[in-house]
């Protein structure tokens, strides 16, 4: 791969990147610069509760900078929120103004701004100005209009953002149809500051078709792709050695994985329950690339107890291939 090395960020995905599965991910694989957190809702300094923040502690995160991100519509709230986390030792935080679920939007949060430029300009006016923290966003190319974003284009070059993420489908496409590359080549060109590319990025193959379409990009956030092959950004940053991806010792690696998870979800959540639930819900992309992985994620669905899904998951990883060339369905992101 020619040029300059890329910078990799774990893109914000609600319930499943949380500070246990960060920490777990970078000592089971490597090759991320960053991550990004899923978002925290901005509320007022009177209702802001240590619970909001505990995922972002700093004694919860540690061997990979971390940039928190914020949703809500309310500039007051958001510059009270970010100076919590500017006491906790955060430079950066990024505005939410891409999340697509129709809840969120309705209320004009997430991409729900999108279509009122001035809303915006008002909120990022009073952001800018007093938020001790830099201020990053993360949009989409607009609600129903791909063209939403290439005319928010002038009003967020006013304000002296860090950076501007974009992930190129609308709203309402969820993570459905392809990404648009053409709107967000107009967007990319309509912008003054630095831009960082999110969406399908799910093998080297398509990376690479991104960044020599865009040789000016040099950040890429990562989310359903990475999650499905943890091997990604390792075969990104050193795609000749990416053969490693279809030796014996890949299977072996996500179980070391998926048991360093297991036992800090168990060490933190109480009941089987809930444990249950943040590990199916990351087996919903981690199966993808298993030779078992869809009789596995059936079995792993129905289970109820946790002796019962470690039976499950020990078996099935002791039988399973890692197949990284498989054209797997992304499921859809939780929120992000």
């Amino acid at each position: 791969m020619s040029g300059s090395v890329p910078f990799l960020i774990l893109a914000p995905m609600r319930g499943i990147t949380t500070a246990p599965y960060r920490t777990a991910f970078i000592r089971h694989f490597s090759g991320l610069d960053a991550a990004m957190a899923p978002f925290v809702p901005t509320v007022s300094a009177e209702r802001i509760h240590p619970r909001l923040v505990k995922d972002l502690l700093p004694e919860h995160n540690g061997g990979l900078p971390l940039v928190p991100q914020l949703i809500g519509n309310n500039a007051a709230d958001f510059v009270q929120m970010a100076r919590v986390l500017h006491d906790l030792g955060y430079e950066e935080v990024n505005w939410n103004m891409g999340c697509p679920h129709k809840p969120i939007r309705k209320k004009r949060r997430g991409s729900g701004l999108l279509p009122h430029p001035d809303l915006v300009d008002r909120l990022l006016d009073h952001a800018c100005a007093h938020s001790p923290c830099r201020i990053t966003v993360k949009v989409r190319l607009g609600v129903a209009d791909k063209a939403e974003l290439a005319a928010l284009a002038p009003v967020l070059n006013r304000h002296p953002l860090g950076e501007v993420v974009i992930h190129p489908r609308t709203a309402e496409q969820m993570y459905y149809g392809s990404v648009d590359l053409d709107a967000f080549a107009e967007a990319y060109a309509a912008l003054a500051h630095p831009v960082c590319y999110n969406g399908d990025i799910g093998d080297l193959s398509f990376f690479i078709a991104v960044r020599d379409r865009f040789p000016g990009i040099g950040r890429f956030m990562l989310g359903r792709g990475l999650l499905a092959d943890p091997f990604l950004c390792e075969s990104i940053k050193a795609p000749s050695l990416s053969h490693f991806m279809k030796c014996d010792n890949a299977v072996s690696r996500i179980a070391a994985f998926h048991a360093d998870l297991l036992a800090r979800y168990e060490e933190i959540l109480h009941g089987d329950r809930p444990v249950l639930g943040k590990m199916k819900e990351c087996w919903t992309y981690l199966a993808l690339h298993l030779s078992n992985g869809d009789r596995m994620f059936k079995k792993v669905k129905k289970t109820q107890t946790l002796a019962a899904y470690k039976a499950i998951v020990d078996e099935c990883l002791a039988e399973a291939q890692w197949r990284p060339d498989t054209n797997a369905f992304m499921p859809p992101e939780p929120c992000a």
